[in-house]
C-alpha cells in the first residue's frame, strides 16, 4: 500500500512538473504573473503617493492650527480682590 501511495505522488508530481515546464518554456504563466506583479505594484506605489498626499497635508493643517490655538486661546487674568464666595462649586 505504502508502494502504491508513493507511486500515485511520484506521478502527480511528475505531471505537474510536465505541466509547468510546459506553461514556463512558451511563456504563459510567466508573461501572466509579470503583468500581474506590474499592475499591483504600479497599483501599489499610486497609492502610497496618494495617501502619503492626504496625511502630509492633514499634518500641515494640525501643525499650523496648534500654534493657532496656543496663540489665540490664553487664559484672561484680571487683577482683583478674589474671595472663596466668589467660586462656584459642586454643593450650590
Amino acid at each position: 500500500m505504502i508502494k502504491g501511495l508513493a507511486a500515485a505522488f511520484l506521478a502527480a508530481l511528475i505531471v505537474a512538473g510536465l505541466i509547468l515546464g510546459v506553461f514556463h518554456f512558451a511563456g504563459i504563466l510567466l508573461g501572466i504573473l509579470e503583468w500581474l506583479a506590474g499592475i499591483l505594484l504600479v497599483g501599489m506605489i499610486f497609492v502610497a503617493v496618494i495617501l502619503f498626499a492626504i496625511i502630509f497635508i492633514f499634518a500641515v493643517i494640525v501643525f499650523f492650527a496648534l500654534f493657532y490655538y496656543l496663540a489665540e486661546k490664553k487664559p484672561v487674568v484680571e487683577p482683583g480682590q478674589y474671595k472663596l464666595d466668589d467660586e462656584k462649586g459642586k454643593n450650590e
